[in-house]
């Protein structure tokens, strides 16, 4: 069993794949030259391979996926939108790998991940990002359903976004969907393209298979423009470029969601999926007397400034920066408080008259999201078992005459239970200082390397020292290679690194670190 988060590179590749623009099928039209795949596919590689600085690498990878994206979504700030929210998402693994750890299994990870963090994230960042560009004043359509870009999950199946945008795109352009992708089609018409193009969204409404980005985008593209020089006036329609614009965002989101909802359903079930999907609901309506507020404040500035020459969009970028922060620092205060009163009432949750109360203080939605942050969290606290195993993995490492005898006896405890997985990375660390305290350091270096790929991401804020002792012990034995990739990895997790701290970390610098580790020597192991 593999206990931890999923690697960077895993979450970057899933991004690319969930937005469908890399091609996956021969012959795919995918809009892309093969000099665009090749660095797309190097960068994605060495983000996998955990070369180089891996946050900045990790926001340019998201800055090339907008970037592709800008060819066929538009308007553009409608990318700049979906640009930030991945970013948002991106950074909130960042901080639960740096800090929280798992010692759950990687698919159990996942889903508690999904809960305490992606989904409420996902929430604010969606309607932070909608308000911040102002969106709304570029006049986009979007299906009837408030939730259509969400799957309606029910006793007689699921319904996915793509579905519902591709009905509503029928609708809009006032057709049927057999008229839409074949506008000529009758007993004696022939065309392949035509009668491929629909029997693939007859099979995408059913739910069968999700298209590429690229796939879809040319299939409607196509539709169009047969749509509009249709010999039988019956069934043709000039769709409008602003309309064909609009009906292409609208899809890329269905169709995100739904290659992303369908990947959860896949791993964890559709009551898992129809739990995502309420909870989305349920922090979207807890956010919305607060935006409500919020809108209403923007309204009212802009009345006062009338006259600066200030746009509607800067006004909402001036005071979105304002208001997200003052949204976060309420959010903490709020944070702080609960956990005081949680505390001192000594039981996992709050009362009611409690949560009433600090609702009247700092509205519904902090209250409400952090009530149910710890809630989720409490279901998957550690196990007594798991708790004293690492205590004793810790202790037995304080010891300076620890021995192997000493890891042989712990590393047995662990495999009467289920810690030995979930610790995978303590025993070699283990073994790695006894060898170090008696300074082979040869011997002990494959042991810190296989316990620091092993806590990476699995171990948190208990990884620290680690990472610099397996810095250090790459220095002495010599390995430059390994020596850089712990020096990113410390920086990635926001770990000072002994000698470099907040120096850059230019080659010239490091090469002053490695050769100081390489004589330097530490007791504090």
């Amino acid at each position: 069993m593999n206990c931890s988060f999923p690697t960077l590179g895993q979450v970057l590749r899933f991004a690319f794949d969930a937005c469908g623009v890399l091609p996956r099928k021969r012959g795919e039209r995918d809009g892309m030259t093969e000099q665009d795949k090749k660095l797309i596919q190097k960068r994605l590689q060495r983000l996998a391979n955990e070369e180089g600085k891996l946050l900045e690498n990790g926001h340019a990878a998201i800055d090339e996926l907008g970037a592709l994206l800008a060819g066929t979504v538009a308007p553009a700030k409608a990318v700049i939108a979906l640009g930030g929210v991945l970013l948002d998402l991106f950074d909130v693994y960042h901080v639960v790998v740096r800090s929280e750890g798992t010692y759950l299994s990687e698919r159990d990870t996942i889903g508690w991940f999904c809960r305490a963090y992606a989904i409420p994230r996902l929430v604010v960042s969606v309607r932070k990002h909608l308000l911040r560009l102002n969106l709304t004043a570029e006049g986009l359509r979007t299906p009837s359903d408030p939730d259509w870009y969400l799957p309606t999950v029910t006793d007689e199946g699921v319904t996915w976004p793509l579905a519902k945008a591709l009905y509503w795109t029928y609708e809009v352009c006032e057709t049927k969907q057999t008229h839409f992708h074949f506008p000529s089609m009758n007993a004696e018409s022939e065309c392949a393209e035509q009668t491929q193009n629909l029997e693939n969204a007859r099979q995408w409404c059913k739910g069968r298979g999700t298209p590429s980005w690229n796939s879809l985008h040319w299939n409607v593209a196509r539709s169009f423009e047969r749509l509009a020089s249709a010999e039988d006036s019956n069934y043709r329609r000039d769709v409008s470029e602003v309309l064909r614009k609009n009906i292409h965002l609208v899809l890329f989101v269905a169709r995100l969601s739904t290659d992303v909802c369908k990947a959860i359903a896949e791993a964890f079930g559709t009551d898992y999926l129809a739990q995502l999907v309420a909870q989305y609901r349920r922090h979207d309506s807890w956010l919305e007397p607060d935006l409500a507020v919020f809108r209403q404040e923007v309204d009212r500035y802009r009345v006062e400034m009338l006259g600066t020459g200030l746009t509607a969009d800067e006004t909402w970028e001036e005071i979105s920066e304002h208001y997200w922060q003052w949204f976060a620092d309420r959010s903490v205060a709020c944070g702080k408080e609960m956990q005081y009163l949680l505390d001192q009432h000594g039981e996992p949750t709050l009362p009611e008259e409690t949560i009433r109360a600090l609702i009247a203080r700092y509205c519904e939605y902090p209250v409400r999201s952090i009530a149910d942050h710890l809630a989720i969290c409490s279901e998957v606290k550690a196990t007594l078992e798991f708790a004293e195993a690492l205590h004793a993995g810790f202790e037995l490492k304080s010891h300076p005459d620890c021995s192997d005898e000493e890891i042989d006896r712990y590393e047995a405890s662990l495999t009467h239970g289920d810690a030995a997985p979930r610790l995978a990375w303590m025993v070699p660390w283990l073994r790695a200082v006894v060898r170090y305290r008696r300074e082979a350091y040869e011997e002990a270096f494959p042991y810190f390397e296989q316990a620091f790929e092993r806590a990476k991401y699995s171990a948190g804020q208990h990884q620290y020292k680690l990472v610099n002792q397996y810095i250090e012990l790459a220095a002495k034995v010599d390995r430059w290679g390994s020596f850089k990739k712990g020096v990113e990895w410390a920086n990635y997790v926001g770990q000072p690194v002994r000698w470099l701290r907040d120096k850059a970390p230019t080659d010239e610098n490091l090469v002053f670190v490695f050769e100081v580790m390489k004589r330097a020597r530490y007791s504090e192991l």
